[in-house]
Order: C-alpha cells, then sequence, then structure tokens
C-alpha cells in the first residue's frame, strides 16, 4: 500500500465495494466491476487497482483507492475499509 501522508497528500487504501446478491444470467464481475473503477481512477491507474473481485457468495471487489475516489464510489456502492 502506498501511503503519502507524511507530505499531506493522499493516501491509498484498500475498500471492499459490496454490490449485493450476483445478477442471474451471464455476468462476467471482474470485467464489471473494472469498469466501474475506471469510472471513478485515473485511467493510467485503474488497470492496477483491482485486487480482487468477488463472485461466488456475493457480488463485490477490493481495490486500492484514495479517499476522493472512494467517495464518488460510495455514492454508488456501499464501501468498506479493510485496516
Amino acid at each position: 500500500m502506498f501511503n503519502y501522508s507524511a507530505c499531506g497528500c493522499k493516501i491509498l487504501q484498500i475498500y471492499i465495494a459490496y454490490m449485493g446478491s450476483l445478477p442471474k444470467g451471464e455476468y462476467l464481475p471482474s470485467l464489471h466491476h473494472s469498469q466501474i473503477l475506471n469510472k471513478v481512477i485515473h485511467s493510467s491507474f485503474a488497470s492496477q487497482a483491482l485486487i480482487q473481485s468477488y463472485e461466488r457468495s456475493f457480488n463485490g471487489f477490493a481495490a486500492y483507492v484514495f479517499e476522493e475516489e472512494k467517495e464518488k464510489l460510495t455514492s454508488k456502492l456501499p464501501i468498506l475499509q479493510i485496516n
């Protein structure tokens, strides 16, 4: 994890986004999760931000996200922080 707090800059943290149950039918969770991240994270970093897509017991993902990006995600999804 990157931590820029010493210089007063951004702090990158890991968050889990819970998206509820898996949709019925054909659904590619990792593709959908990447598309969500691409909307809120700078494109040069979005492909590296996704850590894990959860697709067996629930629909969600874990990703490296800055605080302001987390705020954008929380307007769309419930987010849980992992320390």
